[in-house]
């Protein structure tokens, strides 16, 4: 739980689409896609109260 008065952040990246019909590839390439988009999005959280 944060404390009181502890300044949050939420960000938020464009919507990713798997197609219900992919095969073991196309779920590895989706996978691969949100890990970096999730990876990039932890980024702009961690920054965000970092700029000066």
């Amino acid at each position: 739980m944060p404390y009181p008065f502890t300044r949050g952040v939420f960000i938020c990246g464009e919507p990713i689409y798997v197609d219900r019909e992919a095969d073991a590839a196309g779920m590895e390439a989706a996978r691969t896609v949100l890990e970096k988009t999730l990876n990039e999005l932890t980024a702009r959280a961690d920054n965000f109260f970092s700029k000066g």
